[in-house]
């Protein structure tokens, strides 16, 4: 029993092992909560990238979109809004997955055709100015912008 009271009362270095167990404590929450905010980190949006090739045939007054490279496009995620003199117009997803063929992935060499008098009634003339914009609907992000001219073809 005497081992024992002795034992309690030897207290070197017991500072020592404590500092060292709360500086060790210390560190470990620091370096968790450094790992928590990094990996919590969503990161960018996932926009798509890909190329078009576009043109204008105002005879027939139809806007033509080749997928020239890049990603492929899911339809249900992509808006085409069509700028001509001001006047806004919107080619909706179903409408895409329709001129498509129903696919739900514009592909590499898929042409998306907007024939717009059947679509908004709008007839280009010559010297309109059409701007475009494809949009990415989950980010509601312009991903490519487009400037068209029905005189270039």
């Amino acid at each position: 029993m005497p081992e024992i009271k002795k034992f309690f009362k030897n207290s070197s270095a017991v500072s020592d092992v404590l500092g060292e167990i709360l500086m060790t404590t210390v560190a470990v929450i620091l370096i968790g909560s450094i790992a928590v905010s990094i990996f919590s980190y969503g990161g960018p949006d996932d926009i798509p990238r890909t190329q078009v090739n576009e043109w204008i045939d105002a005879e027939t007054d139809t806007i033509y979109l080749e997928n020239s490279g890049g990603e492929f496009i899911d339809t249900e995620n992509l808006e085409i809004v069509v700028n001509v003199n001001g006047n806004r117009y919107t080619y909706s997803s179903s409408n895409i997955s329709e001129n498509l063929g129903n696919k739900n992935n514009w592909e590499l060499g898929d042409r998306i055709e907007i024939n717009t008098l059947s679509e908004w009634n709008l007839h280009i003339e010559e010297e309109d100015e059409v701007d475009m914009y494809l949009i990415d609907k989950p980010s509601k992000k312009v991903f490519q912008k487009l400037r068209l001219s029905a005189g270039e073809n």
